[in-house]
């Protein structure tokens, strides 16, 4: 017994005064205490991340929103005339550039994807060229996810016969991804066509 009471004693002359039971109990009481909110912010962290491409599209669908119209007829008439000058050049990088990626075409029945629509008016035939593209943004209305705006389009080309001309009325959609803006759809809402004007 007096082995054992020696050993105690000389444990106890070890530790600082400051560390009796309770000190001790309080410290290992704090420690679990920030390991529990450190855990907390791991998981905080990795739910932001995970339903963060949910509500990433929202985010971006309220930016292109908050704009005013006239804002949203400026960009689109912008984008309208870099789109007319990439047309008659057969640009096709900034068709895929200005083309969102769901971006599609309705004219009457019939819908065409986004690649069928940039292979057709990438296509130079011989013998044919296009002279002007023009588009004029007539109205603009806000959407849950950008903006819809009512277009004029007046097309005149070259063919071996003579010049001749379109007239188009579309419905296209616009909206803001990232830094920039993009075409998501557009749908004809009448066409003339003449020649030899």
């Amino acid at each position: 017994m007096k082995t054992n009471t020696n050993k105690q004693s000389m444990h106890t002359e070890l530790l600082p005064d400051k560390y009796t039971a309770a000190t001790i109990a309080r410290d290992r009481l704090e420690m679990f205490s920030g390991i529990r909110h450190l855990f907390n912010v791991v998981v905080y962290l990795v739910i932001i991340l995970l339903f963060l491409p949910i509500f990433g599209p929202t985010v971006k669908a309220q930016e292109s929103s908050q704009i005013t119209p006239a804002e949203a007829r400026k960009i689109i008439s912008e984008g309208n005339i870099r789109w007319g000058k990439a047309r008659v050049k057969f640009d096709k990088d900034t068709f895929e550039e200005m083309l969102s990626s769901d971006f599609y075409v309705k004219i009457g029945e019939r819908d065409i994807t986004r690649k069928e629509f940039i292979e057709g008016i990438s296509m130079q035939m011989s013998g044919f060229k296009l002279l002007r593209f023009d588009a004029t943004v007539l109205t603009v209305q806000r959407t849950q996810d950008g903006w819809v705006a009512i277009i004029h389009e007046k097309i005149e080309r070259e063919t071996p016969q003579g010049k001749d001309y379109s007239l188009w009325i579309t419905k296209d959609g616009w909206r803001k991804e990232g830094d920039k803006w993009v075409i998501t759809f557009s749908e004809a809402a009448g066409w003339e066509n003449w020649r030899y004007g």
